[in-house]
């Protein structure tokens, strides 16, 4: 698969990282985080997947959104320091998910689907 990385600070003052297209973005801080390296790779294989489709079905449909984000979530799941504790850091990443996605969910909807 491919993709271009670079390690930059501009973005977002909320995220860790962030993929478009095959383009990830991820802080300096955390070049040594492979969970968000995997999560990012993750929405990079989704965007190859459909194709620029994926661009407008991200933005656009709150669902694809939603499986988007949790198959990206629960690859970071497999990386420490998530692996140490998955418990804790489902629960973190259920809040994240619901809260900063405009996805209408609550987190105890996301955490279900975090632990399928």
């Amino acid at each position: 698969m491919i993709f271009s990385l670079k390690y930059s600070d501009d973005m977002p003052a909320n995220v860790g990282g962030y993929a478009k297209a095959w383009l990830i973005r991820i802080r300096p801080r955390y070049k040594d985080d492979k969970g968000i390296h995997a999560h990012e790779i993750c929405h990079v294989s989704q965007f190859w997947k459909f194709g620029i489709f994926h661009l407008g079905l991200y933005m656009w449909n709150k669902a694809y959104r939603l499986k988007c984000e949790v198959a990206a979530y629960r690859e970071q799941l497999k990386y420490t320091p998530a692996k140490s504790n998955p418990g804790y850091y489902r629960d973190v990443y259920a809040g994240l998910i619901a809260d900063n996605y405009g996805l209408d969910v609550s987190k105890g909807e996301v955490l279900k689907l975090l632990t399928q």
